[in-house]
């Protein structure tokens, strides 16, 4: 009867694609068989770190204020100006919010400083901002705007649709961003050049 329990879980697990555990318990030997099967998606062998997990989580590895996180590739990428003044980039397991990499970003200029001013002024922070948007669908990314109205852009995903929304920087008033707000490269870095990756 063993057997065909866990052949079961299994098949289940299979037709389903789920991730969770179910526990057979074993016979006289006291041995438990572990198999995979159908569970809601939300179960811990499931779980992703939430951007407030991946915030909090960066805020706890640089005190200061939190200028962007963004989930890519398996991470969360936080941006913070730590209360040293300096600007800290620092990499979270997407799975678990664990850091797995810090650096001081040594690149700065003017605009960043004046970007550190108006980040220090804002009444809402970067977590606020991702709480009034949630609402619209799962938060993604989370970054600060200064250059007209200071905002945070937030983007968000519902039913497969992207989102992009304004969160006021002062008020916290969500708005649709404008269609044009994302589709240039000036706001993924801090200049002309890009990345390579």
């Amino acid at each position: 009867m063993k057997r065909i329990v866990i052949a079961s879980v299994a098949a289940a697990a299979l037709l389903t694609g789920g991730t969770a555990f179910a526990v057979a318990g074993g016979g006289n030997d006291g041995a438990q068989s572990t198999s995979t099967a159908s569970q809601p998606t939300d179960a811990p062998a499931a779980a992703r770190a939430s951007l407030s997990d991946a915030a909090h989580a960066a805020l706890k590895a640089v005190p200061g204020t939190l200028d962007s996180i963004d989930r890519e590739h398996g991470r969360w990428e936080a941006d913070v100006l730590g209360k040293d003044g300096k600007w800290h980039e620092v990499t979270l397991d997407a799975s678990n919010a664990k850091v797995i990499g810090q650096r001081i970003d040594r690149d700065t200029d003017a605009e960043d400083a004046a970007e550190a001013r108006a980040l220090r002024n804002a009444d809402v922070s970067a977590i606020e901002a991702a709480r009034k948007a949630a609402s619209r669908g799962t938060v993604t990314s989370v970054e600060f705007d200064d250059d007209r109205t200071p905002a945070w852009e937030v983007e968000t995903v519902k039913n497969h649709t992207e989102r992009d929304l304004n969160v006021d920087a002062h008020s916290g008033k969500v708005t649709q961003a404008p269609a044009d707000d994302h589709d240039g490269d000036d706001h993924d870095g801090d200049d002309d050049h890009g990345d390579d990756d």
